[in-house]
């Protein structure tokens, strides 16, 4: 009997079919996790652009001074959702700011007297991503990244703090 080398055609054929349905099992999978890591990168680099959101928020773009001498500023504004070639903008050459994330979407700013927010735009629709504030943007969900409002010293506050201090129940 002649002894033959090498495979079969059959023998090929099987293996390739074994790889294909191992490959259809573990690939969703795999897929799912790969997404869910580019997601979180995205949140994380939103985290690291806050605080330079606040420096371009807190930053005086003109100050003028009034006839009594009182020093008036004048600061920047984004009140719609923009590139973070706007934030550049406001702030020095220093900063060098990313214009996408990880999703490949563009990193969008913007921020009130109180706070800075950025998104993170999701290529799927989910409400409430992960305990964070979303939005809706046509099929997409808008992750909103921001920080805490500043806690006020005002007078409630103040009482508030009196009432602890002389351990008062009820006023």
């Amino acid at each position: 009997m002649v002894r033959s080398r090498g495979f079969t055609l059959i023998e090929l054929a099987v293996c390739l079919a074994i790889v294909a349905v191992m490959t259809v099992a573990l690939l969703p999978g795999a897929m799912e996790k790969y997404q869910q890591g580019k997601i979180n990168s995205s949140i994380e680099q939103a985290r690291n652009l806050i605080p330079v959101c606040e420096i371009a928020r807190t930053k005086a773009v003109s100050s003028t001074v009034g006839a009594n001498l009182k020093v008036t500023h004048t600061y920047g504004s984004l009140t719609n959702w923009s590139k973070t070639a706007d934030l550049q903008n406001l702030l020095t050459a220093d900063y060098r700011l990313p214009a996408t994330n990880p999703l490949g979407s563009n990193i969008l700013v913007k921020f009130d007297s109180q706070r800075c927010y950025v998104a993170v735009d999701l290529p799927f629709k989910e409400d409430n991503y992960g305990g964070y504030t979303t939005e809706n943007v046509g099929a997409n969900t808008r992750i909103i990244i921001t920080t805490r409002p500043a806690q006020s010293s005002s007078s409630a506050w103040v009482s508030y703090q009196k009432r602890i201090l002389h351990e008062e129940t009820t006023r």
